[in-house]
């Protein structure tokens, strides 16, 4: 079975995130390794979800990742082609996962079926996991309490993203600032406070600090960004609002901490006199960036990969952050990912095969 037909079974099974329903689909993987006579797990992160880990060799390892849940298909109606078929047409796949990432998974697998009766020379891990589309929670559970799983691992490829070999990310930090205001009938606004109000005020400051973003800028990933994503607040409109959340997705370019940035938003409702309250969605994620040097991306380039850079988020930045694993990404394309008619080129698919199995045989064996 090739990355074609593995991408098309792995698609058949329904890994939607939410709920996260991933126990199928990681038996499936897991019975795939185990058939190679591969040493393999089924690891329980919570209950009814898993991770799939498989390790092979000893020492100064190389680690291949990526997750198996998706995003949920939305509409089926509104699909060309069963979401959940795997059907080619031309040169594509289509269906939920195609791309992001079972394709991905696929091409990890295949490449060690190519490999798995070598002997190994050095570790090869293998972490196929879940609840990447949602909170991390597979990736989390393996660095926290599997810790020995990544013991003499040195370097990883997180399979994600585009066909290029990324050595750079930014990091991201989702938060809220709430405001507090003081209820009042609308007919008399001055008897009260206006939480909206607070919220307009610090949000002209944030698009005016959007600016000065420049002062920190990496030659590879650019200057960090703030967005202003949502919104919220009020309950009528004849009574004046006493609350107002403000959603913000902040990137970070490489030198900028999650520190610096929640000082700057915290210097803001300070000047302002802003009684804001900030809750964070998720642990701040710090950006990322790979020198070129490392042994990891002199084999990658060898495979004439365009040296890349991601402004979204993917897990390489957990495992170098947590663990110390100088991590890549390398992936077969976001091009339709989370969309309705997700697929995935078969082209692409055999190329970063091919470069993942040839990876394997320059470190590992």
């Amino acid at each position: 079975m090739d990355e074609v037909q593995l991408t098309q079974e792995l698609v058949r099974i329904n890994s939607e995130n939410p709920p996260g329903n991933e126990k199928e689909v990681a038996k499936y993987v897991y019975d795939f390794l185990d058939s190679l006579k591969i040493p393999v797990e089924l690891i329980e992160y919570d209950k009814g979800r898993f991770d799939v880990v498989a390790s092979l060799g000893e020492s100064n390892g190389l680690m291949m990742n990526s997750h198996m849940d998706t995003v949920p298909t939305g509409k089926i109606d509104d699909w060309k082609y069963d979401p959940f078929s795997g059907k080619i047409v031309g040169n594509k796949i289509y269906g939920r996962g195609t791309c992001d990432s079972k394709g991905n998974v696929a091409t990890i697998l295949s490449a060690l079926k190519n490999s798995a009766k070598s002997q190994f020379r050095r570790k090869l891990v293998v972490a196929i996991v879940g609840d990447e589309e949602v909170g991390f929670k597979g990736s989390n559970y393996l660095i926290e309490n599997r810790r020995e799983v990544f013991k003499d691992v040195k370097y990883g490829i997180v399979a994600d993203g585009d066909l290029e070999l990324t050595i750079a990310q930014k990091g991201v930090i989702r938060l809220k600032v709430i405001f507090k205001g003081k209820a009042a009938h609308g007919s008399h606004p001055e008897k009260g406070v206006n939480a909206i109000t607070k919220a307009t005020k610090f949000v002209e400051e944030i698009n005016r600090l959007t600016d000065k973003l420049t002062v920190k800028k990496d030659t590879l990933l650019g200057r960090g960004t703030f967005n202003v994503g949502t919104i919220s607040g009020g309950t009528k409109v004849n009574i004046v609002p006493d609350y107002c959340a403000v959603g913000l997705d902040r990137r970070l370019t490489y030198g900028e901490t999650p520190a610096y940035a929640i000082g700057q938003i915290k210097d803001i409702l300070k000047r302002l006199k802003l009684d804001g309250k900030i809750e964070f969605d998720h642990e701040p994620r710090q950006a990322v960036k790979i020198s070129e040097n490392s042994e990891i991306v002199k084999i990658l380039k060898a495979s004439n990969l365009k040296i890349g850079k991601m402004s979204g988020y993917t897990e390489m930045e957990l495992y170098y952050r947590k663990l110390g694993i100088e991590c890549v990404t390398l992936g077969i394309g976001n091009y339709s990912a989370h969309t309705t008619n997700e697929y995935v080129k078969i082209p692409t698919l055999k190329k970063v095969r091919y470069i993942l199995e040839n990876a394997i045989k320059k470190w590992c064996l």
